[in-house]
């Protein structure tokens, strides 16, 4: 793949952001990590990261955006003419901090705050709620600021006439999550989530995420009350004439019906099987709700079914489903999280796909898709225009000013002129279902493909073993390969054969796959594409507010503390536990994607594997079966900067020189510490780290390689993402090697892959069936075979970096304080920002850190300042050169 069809996309939006009006013109379709292609139809215009939310108004289209860092915003878009999208206003909210040098903010009559054009508000952020008014005023939820906001609005000012406090609420023992999903040592949140304007404009409701409750907001008085609701709020909306409001319970299965006037529940209706709190199944994901007008009826996307299903709320019952799966028997994965009605027509969009799905409502059958930016997440219709709001936009390209990939990707508004559907259903369709790899040729001539491909493993690989690590784009660890040629930058190179010695041998002796990328943006994704082919919906919503520590404890697969500084909240092998036993900890099950994850597959075609490391899947209360139990490592130290990888590596080694007459059929091991500790107090140094885990690794490898097994083994390792330094092509890019007696020596393959295919290809050689859409159209790996093996035992290159520690004050417990003292230039004077004590070091703080500051202080920490000034001196070079507007490009805060 080339860079070129991504930068072009993103210099067409670059363009937008800078306040030009959008042209009918389309950008260049952009390439995804996943291989799919984004052509979005319509008129288009940038909006900062990660829109939640779009509602129209008579002149203008405000979003709501909420990106990975402390800045949010509100931004007004001019909506009377169908041929521009130019920003007339912007309201933005920033989590504890002042007001920006510069800002333009001005103090109306009363303390109210207005934007003229811009404006920030301190110390506020926002979520995913916005709503209008019959006059005119405008409503956004407040998130981890725990508030309402009312904006008047004329012409482009937007003006902030009044916040409404909302509080934390109980609910009961027995309700999903059964604890509250915060950092229990500080303020509880009701963390306002979505809102609309009940009859009249006297009332707000509004859900709160991590309250379970519905709040009553009296608009004039300020006087609020409080009913428990379902798990996890989505969305509220008026039903049957307003008498009635529905909840979508994104940790249920179905929504909750209330009577408006009375202020009770009337009943829970489900969308989706009902589940006990043992069950092992995956949750439905109720998220987006649209109420059918002039009908008791209300429309539900169930994300994680691809469904939605109309409930009636005068009988309690669902009525009708609709199937938004992309083709027949389609596994899950189209994920719809919007829906919108008018014109007897549903409009559904597919986060997933990558589209809007429009069905007809009198026969319920699709009549079109229409291609959108990456991972739409809102709908709003207004007279004949469909506008959505796309949270990835058009994806990332190279980022060459260490901007961070989980933040600095611009989202899309996007118009679509609705009297042009009827002419072009046809043609959208065949190229949204084309942009995917979804129409029946494709589907076909991958499937032969693959077919060829699986007979060959079944022949000749009988284990599969995938090695996964931490945080490492391409050029950060391979930017000096010479072997790589163009792929790699010199420049960007961070950890060479120094550092990597095992790493490049396995490069040379093996297939190194430099066209390969991360398929999420960040650890909390990552995972879950590596062992479930995709990551859900509430993990891609929900990641964004731990990264950018705004109320929410993330558990997107693991457990973890919500007592983080409490004793044993540092506890490695939690990932293994029962959460009964363990206290306050948080339960990942609301996070699953559909099928669960590779292990739950396995288990279920009865295919033997063993997991060194990774999470494994837990039903609603938070237990690990005791038939998944039996294939896990329970004495494998999981996430924990103060166990080595040498460490690791002795327990994985012990366990298969045990099991050599038995091997499993896939084995998964968990080598996390290339990730670092940057510049921690104490900790081991960034180059140590790095040659330990490169080392570890090695270790693993040299074990299987003496085993009678070895000549039908393959071993696939790969990186869960790519945040945590520069790349020159895309800042998804990271690397994979494949290793083996059968794979052929020196093989540098440049066919556009991802973490998917890697996964393809472990379920190729298990017989198993894929997970989701995306593993379901993802390659088995071909090409890289060798006609007779070479069942030569593999080497151990000695590591030639010391072993040294951070300076700085070490805690009694730290394993690391008798080493000695890393003295690299500066060492002296970095100190890592945002960290607590070592004393009070957990895991948690460490894998948060943001990817920009991971990078600028494994820089400094294994090269220098004088060789980190260089780089950046490099890049801007770089940014020149391809005339790449980098300043509107920056990341803000990462995810400190």
């Amino acid at each position: 793949m080339s860079s070129k069809p991504i930068a072009l996309a993103v210099a067409s939006l670059l363009l937008l952001a800078r306040g030009a009006s959008a042209a009918p013109a389309q950008p260049t379709p952009a390439e995804l990590p996943s291989g799919r292609l984004l052509a979005p139809v319509g008129v288009l215009a940038s909006t900062p990261n990660f829109p939640t939310q779009v509602v129209v108004a008579e002149g203008h289209v405000a979003v709501l955006n909420g990106g990975a860092n402390k800045l949010q915003s509100l931004r007004l878009y001019a909506a009377d003419d169908l041929h521009t999208l130019a920003v007339i206003g912007t309201l933005l909210g920033k989590s504890h901090a002042t007001a920006a040098p510069g800002a333009n903010v001005a103090q109306g009559r009363g303390g109210e705050l207005s934007a003229p054009m811009s404006a920030v508000i301190p110390n506020q952020s926002l979520f995913q709620g916005l709503s209008t008014a019959a006059n005119g005023m405008l409503y956004a939820t407040g998130g981890a600021s725990d508030d309402l906001l009312a904006f008047a609005t004329h012409g482009g000012t937007l003006t902030l006439q009044r916040r409404y406090a909302l509080h934390w609420q109980a609910f009961p023992r027995t309700q999903y999550p059964y604890q509250y999903a915060g950092n229990q040592q500080q303020t509880r949140h009701f963390y306002p989530d979505s809102v609309v304007i009940g009859p009249g404009g006297t009332h707000a409701y509004v859900s709160g995420l991590l309250a379970n409750s519905l709040a009553r907001v009296n608009l004039v008085s300020g006087a609020v009350r409080y009913l428990n609701v379902g798990s996890y709020p989505f969305a509220v909306t008026l039903a049957d004439g307003g008498k009635r409001l529905v909840v979508s319970d994104w940790g249920g299965n179905g929504v909750t019906v209330v009577d408006r006037a009375a202020w009770r529940v009337l009943g829970e209706v489900p969308t989706g099987p009902v589940l006990g709190p043992r069950s092992f199944t995956a949750g439905a994901h109720p998220t987006a709700l649209a109420a059918q007008p002039g009908t008791p009826l209300v429309w539900v996307a169930d994300a994680n079914l691809d469904r939605i299903v109309a409930i009636d709320t005068q009988t309690l019952k669902a009525a009708r489903v609709l199937d938004d799966t992309p083709y027949p028997d389609a596994p899950p994965g189209s994920y719809p999280d919007a829906l919108a009605l008018a014109h007897g027509q549903l409009f559904v969009a597919n986060a997933g796909n990558d589209d809007v799905a429009v069905f007809d409502l009198a026969s319920g059958q699709r009549a079109a898709l229409i291609p959108t930016g990456w991972y739409p997440t809102a709908l709003a219709v207004r007279k004949d225009a469909l506008y959505v709001v796309s949270a990835k936009g058009m994806g990332s390209g190279p980022n060459l000013k260490h901007q961070w990939v989980g933040d600095f990707m611009h989202g899309l508004l996007q118009r679509v002129d609705l009297r042009e559907l009827p002419a072009h259903a046809s043609l959208w369709t065949a190229q949204a279902l084309g942009n995917d790899g979804f129409t029946p040729t494709q589907r076909d001539t991958l499937t032969a493909a693959n077919a060829a491909s699986s007979a060959w493993l079944h022949a000749h690989i009988h284990h599969v073993v995938f090695i996964l690590r931490e945080n490492k784009t391409f050029d950060e660890n391979f930017g000096d390969y010479p072997a790589a040629g163009h792929w790699a930058d010199p420049a960007l190179d961070l950890y060479g054969p120094r550092q990597l010695p095992n790493l490049y041998a396995a490069a040379a002796s093996g297939a190194l796959f430099v066209n390969f990328y991360a398929d999420g943006e960040v650890t909390a994704q990552g995972h879950q594409w590596t062992t479930a082919g995709s990551d859900s919906d509430f993990v891609q919503r929900t990641w964004s507010l731990y990264y950018s520590d705004r109320g929410y404890i993330a558990n997107p697969g693991w457990t973890q503390s919500l007592k983080p500084d409490a004793r044993g909240a540092r506890n490695p092998y939690a990932i293994y536990t029962n959460l009964g036993a363990l206290g306050h900890w948080s339960n990942p099950w609301i996070t699953y994607p559909a099928r669960l994850f590779l292990f739950n597959d396995l288990l279920a075609h009865h295919v033997s594997f063993e997991d060194f490391g990774e999470f494994a899947a837990r039903n609603k209360i938070g237990d690990i079966s005791p038939a998944l139990r039996a294939h896990l490592a329970m004495n494998y130290p999981a996430w924990d900067r103060l166990v080595l990888d040498t460490q690791r590596a002795s327990i994985a080694d012990r366990w298969i020189r045990a099991h050599a007459k038995h091997l499993p059929r896939v084995i998964y091991i968990w080598l996390p510490d290339d990730h670092t500790a940057g510049r921690a107090a104490c900790m081991a140094s960034p180059d140590s780290y790095v040659a330990n885990n490169d080392y570890a690794t090695a270790e693993v490898i040299h074990t299987l390689s003496k085993l009678p097994e070895w000549k039908h083994t393959l071993v696939l390792l790969t990186e869960d993402d790519a945040q945590s330094g520069a790349d020159h092509i895309n800042a998804h890019r990271t690397f994979a090697v494949a290793l083996g007696p059968w794979v052929r020596s020196g093989v540098l393959d440049t066919q556009h892959l991802s973490q998917v295919d890697l996964l393809r290809t472990i379920e190729a050689v298990a017989d198993i069936p894929p997970m989701s859409q995306w593993d379901a159209n993802a390659h088995v790996l071909a090409g890289i075979w060798r006609v007779t093996p070479d069942a030569a035992p593999a080497p151990v290159l000695p590591m030639q970096t010391a072993m040294l520690r951070n300076p700085g004050h070490c805690a009694a417990d730290s394993p690391f304080r008798h080493w000695p003292v890393d003295h690299a230039p500066g060492a002296d004077r970095i100190a890592w920002n945002a960290l607590p004590p070592a004393r009070s070091y957990t895991p948690t703080a460490l894998l948060k850190i943001s990817g920009p500051e991971q990078m600028r202080q494994e820089w400094l920490a294994s090269k220098g300042p004088v060789a980190y000034a260089a780089l950046l001196r490099r890049l801007n070079t770089m940014a020149a050169k391809q005339q790449r507007p980098l300043d509107s490009l920056i990341a803000s805060d990462g995810g400190d």
